[in-house]
């Protein structure tokens, strides 16, 4: 009996744990690469209409070097974008710039449904230079893949985890856009010319 009650004990609180965890997170997709993968239904949205709002949302979304358009193929419905975050770090009383996070976002779209996923983050280090602002490591890049060899334990699961929080907030402001009407782009007023011979 008493062995009965903890297997019931220990197969509940799995239950729990396996609930409180988040239903997304980064993985390793087939080529060992980071991945940030989430599939979203629309059902009542038709692929054309779920398209034009992801590339509005590549468009408009965010500054050009946050986020920007990279490849459009119609004829797939698939959009490719790419983008970059700043990871400050905490010195005694201020931030710095510590690094900056590339990444790639690809959209593919289906009648009632999309998916995305950002891959091929990459950490570009930043340094004081001689005038005492942060500037990008010239030719250092490091494909998070290899972070643990080369940046350590800590600034690794620093960065995984400002890659989460990123990846995440694109998400929801992906799913916001394709949930809203994308504006009409209004067509500017033509203004005749002014003509100094007939007066």
């Amino acid at each position: 009996m008493k062995k009965l009650i903890i297997v019931l004990l220990l197969a509940i609180s799995g239950t729990v744990n396996a609930q409180t965890q988040p239903k997304d997170s980064l993985s390793f997709d087939e080529n060992n690469k980071y991945i940030y993968y989430r599939v979203e239904e629309q059902p009542t949205l038709t692929a054309d209409t779920i398209y034009k709002r992801a590339l509005h949302f590549l468009k408009t979304a965010y500054s050009k070097d946050k986020l920007k358009l990279k490849k459009q193929e119609d004829s797939k419905a698939t959009l490719q974008g790419e983008g970059g975050f700043m990871v400050s770090k905490k010195a005694l009383v201020s931030k710095h710039e510590d690094a900056k996070i590339t990444y790639d976002l690809i959209i593919e779209v289906k009648d009632g449904k999309y998916r995305y996923w950002l891959t091929n983050f990459v950490v570009i280090p930043y340094e004081r230079d001689r005038y005492a602002n942060f500037v990008p490591v010239k030719g250092k890049k490091t494909p998070l893949e290899h972070g643990l060899r080369v940046l350590g334990q800590k600034d690794l699961d620093d960065y995984l985890e400002k890659v989460l929080v990123n990846s995440r907030g694109v998400g929801e402001r992906l799913k916001n856009f394709i949930l809203s009407v994308a504006p009409v782009a209004k067509k500017e007023p033509k203004i005749a010319p002014i003509v100094k011979k007939d007066w």
